[in-house]
Order: C-alpha cells, then sequence, then structure tokens
C-alpha cells in the first residue's frame, strides 16, 4: 500500500519505470519489410547517412531510457531534420516501431519479420548502434552498490537492462509473470495488431528477439572493417530467406546469441545495468532493495530466461499458421510424459524451408486430419520444419492422434518432408534431438530417462521413412521394440 491510498507497489513500480499503457489504433502495417521501405527511402534522400548516422537518426525518435543511452552511447551528432526527408506517415510509423509498449490488451513497437517471429524495434536498433561504439567501461563512481563488474553498452541496452527491470517487477508483483509472453498478429498477411498470448510482462518474447537480434548484429558489426553496409541492407540480410556470406540468419537467433553471448557473465550485467539506472533515477528503481535479494532475483531470472529462450526450441504457436479451432473437447496429458514418438509427415514430401511454406503445410495437414481423418485436430503435438522452428501442434498438454495406442504415453513430433532415403537438414535434426529433449525434461514435460522409438515400432508402416528411422535409432535415448514395415505410407 502507497500512502494509504491503496496503490500495490508493483503498479508503482511499473508507473514510475514505463510509459503509460494506452491503446492504439493501428493503421499502419507493422510488417519488418515496411520499416526497411522507410528506412531505405531516408538513405536514399541523403546517401552521406552511414549506418552508424542512421541508428542515432532513430535513437533520437526514442522516448524511454535516453538518459541511459545518452550515457553508454554518448549524444547523436547528426543533425537530421526528418520532416524534410520524411512524410509525416512515415515518420510517425517510425516514431511507434521504435518505442516499445506492452499491456494487458496489446503491445506495440514490434513488427513481424518474414521468419514468423514478431520482434522490438527499440532493442534491436540499440544493439546495432552499441555494437558500432561497442565499449566496456567501469561503471561511474557513486553507483549505488559499487558494482564492479564492467558494463558492456552492447548487453546493458539490447537486453540486461530490460531483463532486470522485468526481474525486480516479478519480484514486487508476484502474480505477474517472470518472461514473456509471445503473441499473435490479427493477419499475417497484414498485420496491424499484435496480440499476448499469455499474462503480460515487461520483457515480453518480442522485446527479448529484439535484443537477441541487436545483441548478434551489434556484436558482428564490431567487428567489420569498413566500409560498413547500409543498416537497409544488414537487416534485409538478416532477415531475408536468402543465404548470406556475411551475417547469419534470425531463425538461428537462439543458437547464434548463446554461441555469441558470455552467460556466465549475464547476471553481473543485469546488476550493472540495472543499478546505473538507478543511479541516474536518483535511486528511484531499486527502492533500496538489498544487494544480496538483486542478485538472487537476477541470477534466479537469467535462469528462466536460459530455460525459456535458449535451452528451449523457438516454437511458432498455432495463431501464427492460423489453425483452425479443435473440434470437441480436448484431452489433457498427464505429465511428465515418458515417449517421444517421431514421425515424418510423408506428405507434404518436401521439406519447408520458410514460415510462408512451414505454415501453408501445417495448415494442410491440419485439413488433412480434420476432414478426411475425422480427427479433433491435427494429430503431431509438435512439427519441425527446415525452417529454423518448431511448429504447435497439439502443444504440451494436450493428448495427440499419432501413434496409435501411445497417444497418452508420449509426444509425437514430425518432421515435415518425406525422409525415406534422405535425412533432414541437420539443423532440423538438431532442434528436437539436442533443443526439445532438453527443454522437455528441464520443463518437467516428459522424464529425464525419457524413451525415442519410431512411428514403425507400433504400427504397420515406414514412418519415420528408412533414413530417419535409422538415424534416430543412433541417438542415446533410442528404444528398440518390435519393429514392422508396411510397403504403403500413411500419414500419422
Amino acid at each position: 500500500m502507497v500512502g494509504g491510498i491503496g496503490i500495490p507497489w508493483g503498479f508503482l513500480f511499473l508507473w514510475v519505470l514505463y510509459p503509460q499503457l494506452r491503446p492504439i489504433n493501428a493503421t499502419p502495417v507493422y510488417h519488418l519489410d515496411n520499416l526497411l521501405s522507410i528506412i531505405e527511402e531516408l538513405e536514399d534522400q541523403d546517401p552521406t547517412l552511414t549506418i552508424l548516422k542512421v541508428a542515432e537518426i532513430l535513437r533520437d525518435l526514442q522516448t524511454s531510457d535516453q538518459d541511459l543511452r545518452r550515457l553508454l552511447l554518448g549524444e547523436t551528432s547528426v543533425p537530421v531534420v526528418l520532416p524534410r526527408l520524411l512524410s509525416h506517415t512515415n515518420l510517425s510509423f517510425l516514431e511507434e516501431v521504435l518505442n516499445h509498449q506492452a499491456g494487458p490488451l496489446t503491445e506495440t513497437g514490434v513488427v513481424l519479420t518474414p521468419d514468423g517471429t514478431t520482434v522490438a524495434v527499440g532493442n534491436l536498433v540499440a544493439g546495432i548502434e552499441a555494437g558500432l561504439k561497442r565499449e566496456v567501461s567501469q561503471p561511474l563512481s557513486g553507483v549505488s552498490r559499487d558494482l564492479s563488474a564492467p558494463v558492456d553498452n552492447l548487453c546493458a541496452l539490447t537486453l540486461a537492462k530490460d531483463l532486470g527491470l522485468a526481474f525486480l517487477s516479478h519480484h514486487m508483483n508476484k502474480s505477474q509473470e517472470l518472461l514473456g509472453p509471445d503473441g499473435c498478429w490479427d493477419s499475417v498477411d497484414s498485420p496491424h495488431v499484435f496480440t499476448g498470448s499469455g499474462p503480460w510482462t515487461p520483457a515480453t518474447s518480442a522485446l527479448i528477439n529484439g535484443g537477441m537480434d541487436g545483441f548478434i548484429l551489434g556484436d558482428l558489426l564490431s567487428q567489420f572493417q569498413a566500409p560498413l553496409p547500409k543498416l537497409s541492407s544488414v537487416l534485409r540480410d538478416y532477415y531475408g530467406q536468402v543465404p548470406s556470406l556475411l551475417l547469419p540468419k534470425a531463425s538461428s537467433r537462439r543458437k547464434n546469441f548463446e554461441a555469441t553471448f558470455d552467460l556466465g557473465n549475464f547476471t553481473s550485467q543485469v546488476l550493472s545495468a540495472v543499478s546505473l539506472l538507478d543511479h541516474l533515477r536518483n535511486n528511484l528503481v531499486l527502492h533500496q532493495l538489498n544487494l544480496n535479494t538483486f542478485r538472487k532475483i537476477s541470477e534466479q531470472g537469467v535462469k528462466q530466461f536460459y530455460h525459456s529462450y535458449l535451452e528451449c526450441p523457438a516454437i511458432i504457436p498455432r495463431c501464427m499458421w492460423a489453425a483452425r479451432p479443435f473440434r470437441g473437447e480436448p484431452v489433457e496429458l498427464a505429465l511428465p510424459l515418458r515417449y517421444v514418438y517421431i514421425h515424418h509427415t510423408f506428405e507434404p514430401s518436401r521439406p519447408c524451408t520458410s514460415f510462408q511454406e512451414c505454415a501453408a503445410d501445417m495448415r494442410s495437414m491440419q485439413r488433412f486430419h480434420q476432414d478426411e481423418r475425422q480427427w479433433n485436430d491435427i494429430g503431431y503435438n509438435f512439427v519441425a520444419g527446415s525452417d529454423g522452428y518448431l511448429y504447435e501442434g497439439r502443444g504440451w498438454h494436450w493428448v495427440g492422434a499419432h501413434t496409435k495406442g501411445q497417444n497418452f504415453k508420449g509426444y509425437g513430433v514430425s518432421f515435415i518432408g518425406n525422409y525415406t532415403s534422405e535425412l533432414p537438414d541437420e539443423a532440423a535434426l538438431q532442434l528436437v534431438k539436442e533443443n526439445f529433449m532438453k527443454c522437455a525434461v528441464s520443463g518437467k514435460k516428459i522424464v529425464s530417462d525419457y524413451a525415442i522409438q519410431g512411428h514403425r515400432q507400433h504400427r504397420e508402416t515406414t514412418c519415420p521413412g528408412e533414413a530417419l528411422f535409422n538415424e534416430i535409432r543412433s541417438w542415446e535415448a533410442f528404444e528398440e521394440v518390435g519393429v514392422t514395415r508396411a510397403t504403403v505410407e500413411t500419414q500419422a
């Protein structure tokens, strides 16, 4: 209670640190392509604008935490009058997408990317500028708690500060989730409104995606030799589907972030970033919180971040691939399960390599399972594409229709494609073998001594294909039982 007027500390904390939440009538299309077209227009209007100058221009349009940005990045040095270069509509669009807001109803300051995920633009751009000005320095003298960990401006401005504030917010408001959620757009083809799929937090999946992307790109750009590419070119290469010799792909952000980032030092970076902000805000952030308590809060938060966003695979939710509703009432699984049953789809027979292809394949399979097989939903719990993502079928909690007689005992995981004579690509295999299995164990969805089996071990079918079945037989958790093979393949 505050001042006897009945305001919870958690809500006061959010009121102090975050812009007032407000509903927004979204009329522009919030797709990365729209953002890139505006950046390209800006670059074309003034050919002298380097990637760093454009990043500084975009930083000036952000309204939150400018004191921290100035401290870690310096003053912007480009006197550009944007109304002379951009239309009022495009300038307003930039101002909106660069300022992240998350609330119970909608999340703004985010755009849909071509790979089917959503990113917070402000964190993405902050990472690029910080990478170009990469600096690791001691905190200012007099910073509260006298933290000794050097502040990495790239880490602080992409993830450390925002995650630290989310950890504190959760501590003060126990009913609030720690991280997340993900969400869905009202339309994939013409996205206007992004709605979270669960209780909101200050550190949503879109903000974390943007932070990871910003860190990856900032780290790479800090090592580039001149001349540097334009900002629009960097973003098109990173989020595009065509392989690039210079940049990784956004669909591999979790793997690339883990390979690049110093996770062992992350808790210290969170402490330093939030303490630095607290110093700038005259001790309004931490509310005199004991340092050991703050450290424990951050350590637990970093563990949850690691589990949810690095250990676990990125999963495209049902609403993003435009799933039909479940027919009837789903039956809940009794977790943890013991088995994971591996399938291939056979039809579609070709691996899908983009969000658009994989989403279309998911819809096709769901139509077949519901309309032809008369099942309540797509049979699989999860489906692996060759675009770097798992796709949610019946998900973690509901009984599937994938392996007759075994559906209550385990998850059905299928690879899109026909793997009779060839294997899924290595990334798709690792997504299931490593990320999915580790995530399921640590999340207590399957037991630690789980077993993997192929569909053909429980039905007369060649599924999951000769090549893929031979592959999973080499996996440590594979369990041999009676194997049957049929001459005719049937889906699921």
